[in-house]
């Protein structure tokens, strides 16, 4: 038997290996001067959804939001998230190199100025 495709459930639940969480705050690391509109539909959400996201990163200090103009500007604070709680609900078990290895790659995503 094969697994049912969308048109036969109507709604199929979704999930992704990445929460909304990372998605934006991989969208906003390459993309700064981005809209909530444009963070949201990049990563496939809502606004209200986005406007919740970046709220909790603002509150947590891993991003911090400047206004210019009509638009807001992200940076990224990395040192803070390099200290963010890297294991989440399971302490021990993600391993520093996985945890180093992403903060790599999310270094990388940085636009050149």
């Amino acid at each position: 038997m094969t697994a049912p495709d969308q048109g036969e459930l109507g709604a199929v639940r979704r999930w992704g290996f990445l929460t909304t969480h990372a998605l934006s705050l991989i969208y906003v690391t390459q993309h700064p001067h981005s809209t909530v509109r444009e963070i949201a539909g990049a990563v496939g959400v809502t606004e209200r959804a986005t406007h919740a996201v970046l709220g909790d990163l603002r509150e947590a200090g891993i991003i911090d939001r400047q206004r210019n103009g009509r638009r807001n500007s992200y940076d990224v604070n990395f040192e803070r998230l390099a200290r963010f709680r890297r294991e989440g609900t399971a302490p021990g078990l993600v391993p520093e190199d996985f945890v180093s290895f992403l903060m790599a790659a999310l270094l990388d995503l940085r636009p050149e100025d």
